[in-house]
């Protein structure tokens, strides 16, 4: 048997993630965090998860007469992002309009950050995935030459073993990449959905919250009794 033919023996007894070479290990690593947070991001971004029915409830009902600290305690309670929104809703009622705008906009940014958690790691791994891909290209292609210096255009096996290696990686790459690529997509945009649905809440709570106070004509009861002579009638 030629030695050409000992190697086309050895690459078909192994499998195809042992021709890719090392750069496979890395890209098994890649799909496992790839599918760890696609499930996270199934579990974590649905609507009820994030936007709890009690949260929703003190988000239409809470009123500016209703009892502030049972809210703030139901808040407290639940956790979570819209929990936050809607407790900093809760405490800026009395500030002036836009300090209370700024310091909702504040918690609906820290809300997408925490949300954006999953989102994060799969776009680390749509780009890593390709350049591990591209690695595993040019190690192969590196083989490949290394053979040919050493062993003459002949030996057909050796450069064979170094496409092989090339090409298996490149595709194990774009089969990660591709996938978490089109996940990221999708989680981003129901983040967005999700963080656009609080701050409507938030900023119904707060203009019910305020009521009257909001209206050029109405008359802030704090106000009025602040202006109100002492022992006048």
């Amino acid at each position: 048997m030629t030695a050409m033919e000992e190697t086309l023996v050895r690459l078909g007894d192994q499998s195809l993630f042992e021709q890719g070479g090392p750069v496979m290990y890395a890209l098994l690593l890649a799909a496992i965090v790839a599918v760890t947070y696609v499930i996270y991001c199934l579990i974590t971004l649905r609507r009820g998860a994030v936007m709890s029915r009690s949260l929703v409830d003190v988000a239409e009902t809470l009123g500016p007469r209703d009892d502030a600290a049972k809210a703030l305690a139901v808040c407290r309670r639940e956790g979570g992002p819209f929990a936050e929104i809607l407790a900093a809703v809760i405490l800026s009622r009395h500030l002036p309009r836009a300090e209370a705008d700024s310091i909702i906009e504040g918690a609906g940014r820290r809300a997408a950050h925490d949300l954006s958690r999953g989102t994060m790691a799969l776009e680390v791994v749509s780009g890593t995935s390709t350049l591990l891909g591209l690695l595993g290209t040019v190690t192969g292609m590196f083989n490949m030459m290394m053979e040919i210096r050493d062993s003459g255009v002949r030996e057909i096996g050796g450069i064979s073993a170094g496409i092989g290696e090339a090409l298996i990686t490149t595709i194990a790459g774009l089969i990660i990449a591709i996938p978490a690529y089109v996940a990221l997509v999708y989680f981003s945009r129901r983040v967005e959905d999700i963080v656009l649905m609080m701050e409507e809440h938030a900023y119904l709570l707060l203009a019910r919250l305020r009521l009257g106070r909001d209206d050029p004509g109405g008359e802030d009861p704090g106000a009025a009794g602040a202006d109100r002579p002492e022992g006048g009638k």
